[in-house]
């Protein structure tokens, strides 16, 4: 019979102290082992004129790639200064229209937010050259670009946008031809909650609105169904000297009605009515139709049918 070595304690804890030391001397070598690393700065033009605007592109990121030990690569990735590049556009704008920031200044303006022994090896874009122009402004109304759809017994209002126009900046030409600024396109198609929501502006090269958003708001309802009970049933029309008897004299009409409201909504609140005038056309027809109407808004119940169609009559002068 053979038998398996015995592990004592302290061979274990050797073992691992001599695992975690090993860890550790491995994590401090790649820490200062050198490598190139790719990052994203966003670009902030600051101070500009309330009534300029480019007319050419100019980047929203600079794509940079830095060279130094993978410890400073991770410490400028983590570093909310380098994630952000502020410019201030009267320094690099001129009065011609030019808005310009060399490769050499673009890369000294980005080297100060970099500790010293980090190198950049590659930008794109390499600088920044672009065109601007000043503009008086108009105003102008916003029309919205959607595609809003309900679900079952929900049903949606007219959207309301806020504000209903935005001042806009952009050259002359396009000021001349410019009646309305669009939203950005949104899509909705099970709503079943009033909709708010912020919404950009679909902008052309070289046009500016102030405010560059706008909040839309799109009223749903839920509606359910109720049938109110013993609605008398006027005569419009009716000549002095006589007076209509009909039969029925008060119908059922069923409807939808807002949820919200539905015990405060009772049979005072739709008007169902004949009318005389129909009797001019054909005198010998044996039935009126039923008019229904709603006396109050529309947001608080729709769909009105009543139990029956039209009613018999007969006339009788007083």
């Amino acid at each position: 019979m053979r038998y398996l070595p015995t592990i004592s304690r302290q061979d274990v804890m050797t073992f691992s102290v001599f695992v975690v030391v090993s860890f550790i001397f491995w994590i401090v070598q790649s820490g200062y082992e050198k490598n190139d690393v790719t990052r994203e700065v966003t670009l902030s033009i600051e101070n500009m004129p309330s009534g300029a605007v480019f007319t050419t592109r100019v980047p929203n990121t600079i794509r940079v790639t830095l060279y130094d030990s993978n410890v400073r690569l991770i410490g400028n990735g983590a570093s909310s200064r380098f994630r952000r590049l502020t410019v201030d556009f009267n320094r690099y704008a001129d009065v011609a229209g030019n808005f310009r920031i060399s490769g050499a200044e673009l890369t000294s303006l980005l080297k100060n937010e970099l500790p010293s022994s980090t190198q950049i090896t590659a930008m794109s874009p390499s600088l920044i050259d672009a065109r601007y122009a000043l503009t008086e402004g108009k105003k102008v109304p916003v029309r919205l670009r959607a595609d809003l759809m309900t679900r079952g017994n929900f049903r949606d209002f007219a959207p309301v946008i806020e504000p209903d126009s935005v001042l806009v900046h952009a050259p002359n030409s396009i000021l001349d031809t410019l009646t309305c600024i669009y939203t950005e396109p949104v899509r909705r198609f099970d709503l079943r909650d009033t909709l708010q929501v912020r919404l950009g502006m679909d902008l052309g090269l070289g046009v500016k609105a102030t405010p560059d958003s706008v909040l839309l708001t799109v009223p749903v309802v839920e509606y359910v169904g109720k049938v109110l009970r013993g609605v008398p049933v006027q005569v419009e029309g009716m000549p002095a000297g006589c007076r209509m008897v009909l039969f029925p004299r008060r119908v059922d009409v069923h409807c939808l009605v807002n949820m919200a409201h539905y015990n405060n909504i009772n049979a005072s609140d739709v008007r169902v009515t004949v009318s005389y005038d129909s009797l001019r056309i054909d005198p010998d027809r044996p039935f009126l139709p039923l008019q229904v109407q709603s006396i109050l808004p529309e947001c608080e119940l729709y769909n009105l049918k009543p139990s029956v169609q039209q009613v018999e009559y007969s006339i009788e002068k007083r």
